[in-house]
């Protein structure tokens, strides 16, 4: 008999198996999260090479972070999620295993490498994008690892999603001498990203038993918090010279509220009626949510083609996500 460990014909897995491992549909929160903070910045996306390789390593750290989470929970799985891929017996553990850390390992190389590609005299090379692409890393193993199963948890999924908006910003950043690694209004923007993820992650700790729980009201007063920061973190920017494409004292918290509240309205549904079910459909559209948020700030910073190519990526999410979990 084949021990469940070693590859296996039966354990090789689908492509199928291997999108729902990697919570396929979200990828396209990553790949608009990663742009519109490089887009933010450069206000387009040149140089091109740079804003290429930042989205790819944004891609292969979510799916080594998805899959290494899962192998850390296999056991709980078993108990409780027995359908998923590892759990169900679909993956081999060693397959799983090496992929992770294999995708790990290429988020880091190329996301350092993103700062070093042609950037012209506009943008040098820069080692800030090694920097956060390692300290990225760290806090996605320590999530899926260690910290799991601590109060710590939502804090550190927050900082992966912060650590994730910085990488797609950091091939665009300067390292001067007398001046900020990273200006305060985009420092405020990735914290609004973290603090948002942080109250979902928070409530989503309840999605697969539900019940009332401290955890639901908490969640959804930081949610609301990271939608606030969201909304006013570009007028951190005072006295700088930054060219917007919408004013960032009344439009853009009007659109940041248009977006948020919808996903503000549901998470209070789940929190008065915490069944699993609205638990996790309040979870499902919170985190697709962060596509019509990053395309806001593409808006802002690039104007609006580039916003709605940002945006479009809700359309390949969404319809994924009729086929997918996406928690």
């Amino acid at each position: 008999m084949s021990s469940p460990d070693f590859p296996t014909t039966s354990h090789r897995g689908s492509l199928v198996d291997w999108a729902q491992l990697v919570r396929l549909p979200n990828v396209f929160t990553v790949l608009a999260d990663v742009g519109a903070a490089f887009l933010l910045v450069a206000h387009g996306p040149q140089p091109i090479a740079r804003f290429v390789a930042v989205l790819v390593a944004g891609v292969a750290f979510y799916w080594a972070g998805m899959i290494l989470n899962d192998v850390f929970d296999v056991e709980q799985d078993k108990a409780q999620r027995s359908t998923r891929p590892l759990a169900a017996g679909k993956i081999c553990m060693t397959r799983a295993r090496v992929a992770g850390w294999l995708l790990l390992a290429a988020g880091v190389v190329i996301g350092s490498i993103s700062g070093y590609l042609p950037g012209g005299s506009e943008y040098p090379m820069t080692w800030l994008p090694a920097a956060i692409s390692v300290a990225l890393a760290i806090m996605i193993v320590a999530y899926d690892g260690p910290l799991k199963k601590t109060p710590a948890a939502p804090m550190a999924m927050g900082a992966c999603r912060v650590l994730s908006f910085l990488l797609g910003a950091s091939p665009c950043l300067a390292v001067v001498d007398g001046q900020p690694l990273i200006p305060k209004y985009l420092l405020g923007i990735a914290m609004g990203f973290g603090v948002y993820i942080m109250g979902l992650t928070t409530m989503a700790r309840r999605e697969a038993v539900g019940g009332p729980s401290h955890n639901l009201p908490m969640g959804w007063i930081v949610t609301v918090l990271g939608c606030v920061l969201l909304a006013f973190a570009p007028q951190l920017a005072r006295g700088a010279i930054v060219d917007w494409n919408v004013s960032p004292r009344d439009t853009f918290p009007l659109l940041i509220g248009m977006v948020a509240f919808p996903v503000i309205i549901r998470a209070f549904r789940a929190v008065r009626d915490p069944a699993p079910a609205k638990i996790q459909i309040a979870i499902r559209i919170g985190i697709l949510s962060i596509i019509p948020l990053a395309a806001a700030y593409a808006y802002l910073g690039a104007g609006p083609v580039w916003a709605l190519v940002i945006f479009a990526l809700v359309i390949p999410s969404i319809v994924l996500a009729t086929k997918f979990r996406v928690t």
